[in-house]
């Protein structure tokens, strides 16, 4: 299978309005730490940005060092953030990520939502408003596809209302808060993607009637989707030197709805099984280029997409894939010092950001 991710043509229109989880993240690469927007919402929203969507992001931010900087990265990717708030009073969600050896050799990812030198919560997600979602909802233009990977009152909102002008609803839980609110979420939506690590608990999941897709991603293990009532399985990807798996699951997602969702649901729900297939396939091969990268999103930030493709490409074939430009290559520019914590010392806790991966 030859395998190749293209923007957009010039002149062709689709566009994504996205809900959710967005923060800055900082990865520690022993010891070297670099920040970056993130979050399944941010990076779903900068991926399909960098592919020629119109990618419109609707979330709360405060109006801090953290939120400013996400902000000005996501900005400058090309998100359209008219609907993201910057509020006074309030803290940017952070989230650390360093990196451990597992016992078999390899080397895994671990996030922490807490202050390293004085354990309190670090600053998290907040609901976007129904304010905000009538600001939405009452537009003159309706997006191809609507994601969201929270649920609020406000997000379905926008999900029932998006769906009832025809857009493709994503909708891709990390957790259930509230069992009513989130059946809701379920039943709202075109597609359901979670992952067997924290939800495959859930045994009423894979069998929730409403979606016409659902996608369980089970790592190294692959992923395996139901469409039109049946399941299949399909194995990883195999890649040589693995060096961050993180971020993974976000471009699996953007790759979904690039191929899937340019003309909104009715085409997506008219597909054959070979295009569904085709499109998962896909999607797990360019997460797999990812994990050649440190970051969410660290092969957009140090391939050219010839580079990228021509590493798709190598996994098309079959073959174990090795990054054509290594992510010390990317380049880098200064950011702001900012600190993990603003309830403790900052000697302790306080990280210089000497570099920002570039877009």
């Amino acid at each position: 299978m030859t395998l190749a991710l293209e923007r957009l043509p010039l002149g062709a229109v689709a566009s994504c309005w996205g809900a959710g989880f967005v923060a800055m993240d900082v990865v520690d690469v022993d010891g070297e730490p670099f920040a970056a927007a993130g979050g399944s919402c941010g990076n779903v929203m900068a991926i399909l940005a960098w592919l020629g969507w119109g990618a419109r992001m609707v979330a709360r931010l405060g109006d801090d060092p953290a939120g400013r900087f996400i902000r000005e990265e996501l900005r400058r990717l090309g998100v359209d953030l008219t609907h993201v708030t910057a509020e006074s009073g309030v803290r940017s969600p952070i989230v650390l990520q360093r990196f451990a050896t597992a016992k078999d050799g390899t080397r895994t990812h671990r996030f922490s939502l807490t202050c390293p030198g004085c354990g309190r919560w670090l600053p998290r997600h907040r609901p976007i408003t129904l304010a905000q979602s009538e600001s939405l909802a009452y537009a003159d233009d309706a997006p191809s596809v609507f994601y969201f990977d929270r649920v609020s009152p406000a997000s379905l909102r926008l999900a029932e209302e998006t769906r009832d002008r025809g857009a493709l609803v994503v909708f891709e839980p990390s957790s259930v808060a509230d069992e009513s609110k989130f059946q809701r979420a379920v039943d709202s939506c075109h597609v359901l993607k979670y992952s067997q690590e924290r939800l495959g608990h859930l045994p009423d999941l894979p069998f929730a009637a409403a979606p016409a897709l659902v996608v369980e991603t089970q790592a190294a293990a692959g992923l395996r989707y139901r469409w039109l009532g049946r399941w299949w399985q399909f194995d990883a990807v195999p890649i040589a030197d693995v060096v961050d798996a993180a971020g993974s699951g976000d471009w699996c997602t953007a790759v979904l709805i690039h191929r899937l969702g340019r003309n909104g649901a009715t085409a997506m729900l008219a597909a054959r099984h070979e295009t569904i297939g085709k499109t998962l396939r896909e999607a797990q091969a360019v997460a797999a280029v990812n994990c050649g990268f440190v970051g969410a999103r660290g092969a957009m930030q140090a391939l050219a997409l010839g580079d990228f493709n021509e590493t798709l490409g190598t996994l098309g074939r079959g073959a174990s894939g090795t990054c054509a430009r290594r992510d010390e290559d990317a380049p880098k520019t200064a950011g702001p010092s900012l600190n993990y914590c603003e309830q403790c010392d900052a000697e302790v806790v306080g990280v210089a950001l000497a570099g920002r991966r570039a877009g």
